[in-house]
């Protein structure tokens, strides 16, 4: 009887303080894939998740939310895990990474094309950025917001053409990406469209602050392919006066376009919150 009564004023007590106690010793961060139902997509779609070990320790904390764009190759999602853990020790603050897993880049990255010439070197499908955007705020957000604690503050980070993608959504919409990390974008898309476009950007009457960083390297044909446009918007960004907008670029020392990732680490230290 006695033994039972004990018992009961365990569950009782874990049953007040709403959790057991947790271990100073255990890391539990977590690393998970979840599939959800796409209307718009008309299908299941992949999503790699990081949940920091501070989400655990720190129980009514909201935390900010990472977007990773081509998290279908497990290496680089792993690799972008590493920076941040490794970052969140002491230099950035904790974040929870939203891997976006892509079928089809050219379809789910790009934006409608304006000239019949670029389908010459794209194919369709393409050109359906709009739909990974909606996807994006009409069911992943609202995932997310049901079945964890974030803030609506979130990063991005996209490379080639996912950072085409990243600064196109951020352009199309007012509050979806507040901070982006933006690895050797590809702005020669479509006769330069991106171009054009962060010129009308620029005058734009944003509600909310939006930050950029650019990077990208030299040598092989995609960085030389892709810089001649990103220095056009490098010179339009010097030119603005716009206060909601704060950016920065930095050229790396590489000479290879799959190396542009080395750009996280410090598009990382860059947003430092």
């Amino acid at each position: 009887m006695k033994k039972v009564l004990i018992f009961g004023i365990l569950l009782l007590s874990n049953s007040i303080f709403g959790q057991e106690k947790l271990d100073p010793d255990t890391y539990y961060a977590e690393s998970k894939t979840v599939f959800i139902e796409s209307k718009i997509y008309e299908k299941q779609r992949e999503l790699q998740l990081f949940i920091p070990d501070e989400y655990v320790w720190e129980k009514e904390k909201a935390f900010k939310v990472l977007y990773l764009f081509d998290a279908q190759n497990t290496r680089i999602f792993n690799y972008i895990s590493g920076n941040v853990q490794l970052l969140s020790m002491n230099t950035i603050e904790p974040v929870i990474i939203v891997g976006v897993v892509t079928e089809d880049r050219w379809d789910e990255f790009l934006p409608r094309n304006n000239h019949e010439e670029t389908l010459e070197r794209y194919e369709p499908p393409m050109g359906h950025a709009d739909k990974l955007i909606e996807h994006i705020q009409t069911e992943i957000e609202p995932y997310l917001k049901k079945n964890y604690r974030v803030q609506d503050y979130r990063l991005a980070i996209g490379h080639s053409l996912g950072a085409t993608f990243v600064t196109y959504a951020s352009m199309r919409t007012d509050n979806l990406f507040n901070y982006n990390i933006l690895l050797s974008p590809n702005y020669n898309y479509d006769k330069k469209q991106l171009v054009e476009r962060f010129t009308a950007f620029l005058k734009t009457d944003l509600t909310k602050n939006k930050e950029f960083y650019f990077a990208n390297g030299y040598g092989d044909k995609y960085e030389k392919e892709f810089d001649e446009p990103l220095q056009e918007v490098i010179k339009i960004l010097e030119s603005s006066d716009n206060e909601k907008i704060t950016w920065n670029y930095k050229k790396l020392d590489i000479d290879d376009h799959g190396l542009i990732w080395l750009g996280v680490y410090h598009g990382l230290l860059n947003w430092r919150k």
